[in-house]
């Protein structure tokens, strides 16, 4: 993919070839150079006396041509007749590097994304600022902010969110609210919505009255590296690493380098980044932390120095961050312990952080049982990975990472498969998963819904799965590791106490066609009155009408109206405490989606007792209207990620939910809208 910041650069595309390999534009970024005009390398001339003209222009002869005396497909000699030959053959033009057709920064999106900005700057910018030489025709042209601030990988094609998604919204929200961005998060549509507002190829926002403050734009990029860094998408980050402007030169883009190296294990390349940090500034600069980044850096350095036996510049490193105040006892003690040589024992570690789990593998020190709580994603999936972390940390580790979206499923399938449990324990394996709930319980299940050869086992497996991944908060991931053997068996009115756990299932991994062969598995035993077949129907109709499953089918359509109709009814009957909360939250998102409801389904709900609302921001909620009635699609993304926050929409409050689904649908993202939705449902036991 070509970034759209390149269909910005104007004159500086055109004095700077690209090299385009057909079919692989998606593959990997172009290495562009953005900011200000190098100064002139060119050499100083010295003009020669008079007398002297006659020498200097013989010294100053070029060096004759060397032949090719070698043919470079055979590796032999050329005779003289083929050197002939060779000679007389006419020059060709250079073959041009850009791509044919219509290249993808012409394309109507782009040109009006160019056409924006043309219109949005003074007569000052809308010329770039260019040194021309006039002896050697070479121009230098330094990219302003919008060149580089819009770099990106995906474009509205692809899943971002349009070249225009910032317009209208100021530079100093977007600089105040992106570090806020909810990191924790295991909601899989919060975790699509954020990386693509990160990494969509999109016009910066602007601050009020067009000033492109910011110099180039380089703290936003750094602020939406720093925030995918945080996430562990590390490919993403490599990716935007990549482009020449994004150098060193910023404390965010090297601390993610380094902190990558580090989790990696390429503890001397580590090293090599952290010196050449400390010779440089360490001075606040675009995206720096200031003291905070000095103090990491310092960190590092004193790891490095214990490591290469330097002892006393690495107590000297030490007692310079006593005396600033830093506060890490685990990095102090692993610290003294690689200074002494005395291996002791780390029992406690409050936040695990990269530097911390390369110093214990450098000590040789098993990682602390409580590493895992507060650990970031990026920690999270190295720890999983860990030689030095136990199998039930592993396990632990493994979950929350593929929860968070850090780990991919196929790895957590792999650790799963790798517990080792006897005969006995897979011959009970139900009631050992009920007995202790968690990671070893989904390990278990997932290897007896692999290896059972009977239907109505897989499916008992696989259901306590589900109900295991519930209770532990990990229900989508309890989905997506079974998903290949929940659709292995059919629908089948037999299992009728199994097709609405299947059902939902299917539903939260997105294949409704699959959760409707088992309502309709399910609709004539319903119809005679078996009892796990209608309960099936109660349950599957609310979450198939958000999926939006009813839509241009006649034969499930005129169903799931007559099962929502009569669906109150079925709750009134179960006797439920919070039946009035689900109704809520039931009409209230289908509403939220412009679904028209009837008066006769809402007149029940004016009976409900008064109760305390849970009060979300004010300002983010009020903000979050402003945008979405403007269309500001970037904004409404980013004031309802904030809104829903690390607990996400299975665990927000009815009035919070319904009103960013309402907003995620005016800004045109209605899919979204209808997935976030249905994880508002899931989460609240529909």
């Amino acid at each position: 993919m070509i970034p759209l910041f390149l269909a910005l650069a104007g004159s500086a595309w055109a004095q700077t070839p690209v090299q385009t390999t057909p079919g692989d534009e998606t593959q990997e970024l172009p290495s562009v150079t953005v900011g200000p005009p190098p100064a002139s390398k060119r050499p100083s001339v010295v003009k020669a006396p008079a007398d002297a003209a006659g020498a200097a222009s013989k010294a100053a002869q070029p060096p004759k041509t060397l032949r090719l005396r070698l043919d470079p497909k055979t590796g032999k000699a050329l005779n003289d007749a083929q050197l002939r030959e060779r000679a007389r053959r006419p020059v060709q033009a250079p073959r041009s590097l850009r791509p044919q057709g219509s290249p993808r920064w012409q394309q109507p999106e782009a040109a009006a994304a160019a056409a924006t900005v043309s219109g949005s700057t003074s007569d000052s910018e809308k010329k770039p600022e260019t040194n021309v030489d006039d002896t050697s025709g070479i121009q230098v042209t330094a990219l302003g902010q919008a060149k580089v601030s819009a770099i990106g990988l995906l474009n509205k094609v692809e899943g971002g969110f349009g070249s225009a998604m910032w317009a209208g919204t100021p530079k100093a929200l977007v600089m105040q609210l992106l570090p806020r961005l909810p990191m924790y998060t295991t909601s899989p549509t919060m975790q699509s919505l954020r990386r693509r507002l990160l990494i969509s190829t999109a016009l910066p926002p602007m601050d009020d009255g067009g000033d492109q403050a910011g110099g180039d734009g380089r703290a936003l990029v750094a602020l939406r590296i720093a925030r995918l860094a945080a996430t562990g998408d590390s490919d993403a980050v490599a990716q935007l690493l990549k482009f020449a402007p994004l150098s060193m030169e910023n404390q965010i883009f090297a601390r993610v380098r380094v902190e990558a190296e580090l989790l990696a294990g390429n503890v001397r390349e580590a090293c090599r980044i952290t010196r050449n940090r400390l010779g440089a500034d360490t001075s606040q600069d675009a995206g720096g932390a200031g003291h905070g980044a000095a103090v990491a850096w310092q960190k590092i350095m004193a790891f490095c120095l214990a490591l290469d036996g330097q002892t006393a510049q690495a107590e000297l490193y030490e007692q310079l961050l006593y005396e600033n105040g830093v506060e890490d006892e685990a990095f102090f003690t692993l610290l003294t312990g690689l200074i002494s040589g005395e291996a002791e024992p780390l029992e406690h570690i409050a936040r695990a952080e990269p530097l911390h789990l390369a110093m214990l593998r450098a000590a040789r020190r098993a990682i602390p049982a409580d590493a895992v709580k507060q650990a970031s994603p990026v920690v999270l999936r190295a720890i999983a990975s860990s030689p030095n972390a136990t199998l039930p940390m592993r396990l632990e580790a493994a979950e929350r990472a593929e929860a968070m979206a850090t780990l991919e499923t196929d790895v957590l399938a792999r650790v799963y498969a790798s517990v080792p449990f006897s005969a006995e324990q897979n011959a009970d394996a139900l009631a050992l998963a009920k007995q202790e709930p968690g990671p070893s319980a989904s390990a278990i299940l997932y290897q007896v819904a692999q290896i059972d050869a009977q239907v109505e086992s897989r499916a008992q497996a696989l259901a306590a799965a589900w109900r295991n991944g519930q209770r532990s908060g990990r229900y989508m991931t309890s989905v997506r590791i079974n998903l290949a053997m929940t659709r292995a068996i059919k629908a089948d009115a037999r299992l009728a106490w199994f097709a609405a756990a299947a059902g939902r299932a299917l539903l939260a991994a997105g294949d409704p066609l699959a959760a409707r062969d088992w309502l309709m598995a399910v609709l004539e035993p319903a119809r005679a009155g078996q009892a796990d077949a209608a309960a099936a129907m109660l349950s599957l109709t609310p979450l198939m009408y958000i999926a939006d499953a009813d839509r241009d089918d006649p034969a499930l359509a005129p169903v799931m109206a007559k099962v929502l109709s009569g669906w109150w009814q079925g709750e009134v009957a179960n006797g439920g405490v919070d039946r009035y909360q689900r109704a809520f939250r039931l009409y209230g998102l289908l509403t939220a989606l412009g679904r028209d409801l009837s008066a006769s389904l809402w007149l029940p709900m004016f009976e409900a007792p008064s109760r305390d609302i849970p009060q979300a921001s004010p300002a983010l909620l009020m903000g979050l209207e402003r945008a979405a009635a403007a269309g500001r699609r970037g904004e409404a993304v980013l004031l309802s990620l904030l809104l829903l926050g690390d607990r996400g929409p299975g665990l927000s409050d009815t009035m919070t939910l319904g009103r960013v689904v309402s907003a995620l649908r005016q800004v045109g993202l209605v899919e979204d809208a209808r997935a976030m939705a249905l994880e508002g449902l899931l989460g609240a036991g529909f």
